[in-house]
């Protein structure tokens, strides 16, 4: 590949990763503006977040399908364009146009989320853990972005929150032009057989990775979801608790830029993940036990550098654990299946579980043996072996 493609290439891939989350996150803030304006109750609108998950963990088993019959470059067009259309009719077609473009964005995302893995396994192979450094970052950067000016620009905008939502259209649009250039990207080996064969499910591995996957999804999406409302069971007011949900997000830019530059370096990613486990445990025991500020704040800190390095890890696993980019889709595409019908369930147990007993404690039991099961997965997927 020519050095002016692969520059483009790059900035495309760290263009769709400010894209992957900003639209989602964005939401949070400006949920009482939407519920009053569309005279939403409180359970439709917990629907908002969940909608998107369900669309990531239905769409993401036939992605890497699709990218091996049409190219993965057409496939992120694709993507793109219907991330796109999706912002906007969230925005201006009423209650069912939110609900609808809700869907068609998690359809859209799903296309990034499953190929990127694959290519930078096929056009960067010796700078996995580089440009996945690159990658969770901007997924990091973009989802801080959103929760922190959402609010802001609905105050400036006449539009409000549909202004607010919309805006990311426009990263969406310079995205789509730029990937448009990379029309003909293939990740897709010249072997007819690259590939096929036995089932992926056969192998330890590929069950390794898969749950590392499934529990790093369900952890981040549960505290994305309940992080505030604990932190107010605790005694923070409304606007610290929304300030410290901000940090935990920024949290994990250290954790995603160090955990992808020492991942791809190391003969196996056992310890590595082990001592992420470890920061993450950590400051989950921080929000079940502490009581002063300070060690909640301390909670948030471990629990957003660990939530970036989980998620960075796990990417470089999809990598590192196999040897081709078609294998690289596929073990994505199934691994984030699971793990994002995980996330959309996750948040309406542990809310089941407060509204049973008026306290956080059993949802924050839970989250620990999650960690310690994912704990488990990480030293199986973290072995240097390959599916």
């Amino acid at each position: 590949m020519a050095k002016y493609k692969k520059m483009l290439l790059v900035a495309g891939i760290v263009l769709v990763s400010c894209t992957m989350r900003s639209p989602l996150t964005g939401v949070g803030s400006l949920i009482h503006q939407i519920q009053s304006d569309l005279g939403l109750s409180s359970s439709i609108a917990g629907m908002i977040t969940t909608i998107p998950l369900v669309a990531f963990a239905v769409a993401s088993p036939f992605m890497g399908r699709l990218a091996d019959r049409f190219g993965a470059g057409r496939m992120m067009v694709c993507g793109l364009a219907i991330l796109a259309g999706g912002l906007l009719m969230r925005s201006y077609l009423g209650m069912p146009g939110f609900f609808a473009g809700a869907a068609l964005m998690g359809i859209g995302i799903t296309f990034a989320n499953v190929l990127l893995p694959s290519i930078i396994k096929a056009k960067f192979p010796t700078q996995v853990g580089l440009l996945t450094a690159v990658y969770t970052i901007g997924v990091a950067l973009g989802s801080g972005v959103a929760s922190g000016v959402s609010i802001p620009i609905s105050q400036v905008l006449t539009s409000g929150w549909r202004g607010a939502l919309s805006i990311w259209i426009w990263p969406v649009c310079l995205a789509l032009v730029i990937w448009l250039s990379q029309w003909g990207l293939s990740t897709s080996s010249l072997s007819a057989s690259e590939g096929k064969g036995r089932s992926l499910f056969r192998s330890p591995v590929a069950w390794s990775v898969t749950a590392y996957m499934g529990l790093q999804s369900l952890l981040f999406y549960s505290l994305v979801a309940w992080l505030p409302s604990i932190l107010q069971f605790k005694g923070l007011t409304a606007e610290t608790s929304g300030y410290y949900a901000s940090l935990f997000q920024w949290m994990g830019i250290p954790g995603s830029l160090i955990v992808s530059l020492l991942a791809g370096k190391l003969r196996h990613q056992k310890w590595l993940s082990l001592t992420i486990s470890c920061i993450y445990l950590t400051g989950l025991s921080c929000f079940l036990f502490g009581q002063s500020q300070l060690i909640l704040v301390l909670g948030v800190v471990f629990c957003g550098f660990g939530a970036g390095s989980f998620l960075s890890l796990a990417m470089c696993l999809f990598g590192l654990r196999t040897t081709s980019a078609v294998q690289t889709a596929r073990i994505s595409g199934a691994a984030q299946c699971v793990g994002y019908a995980l996330a959309s369930i996750s948040p309406i147990l542990l809310g089941g579980m407060f509204d049973r007993f008026s306290s956080w404690t059993l949802p924050l039991i839970f989250l620990l043996a999650m960690a310690l099961t994912q704990l488990v997965a990480g030293l199986h997927a973290g072995a240097d072996r390959t599916i």
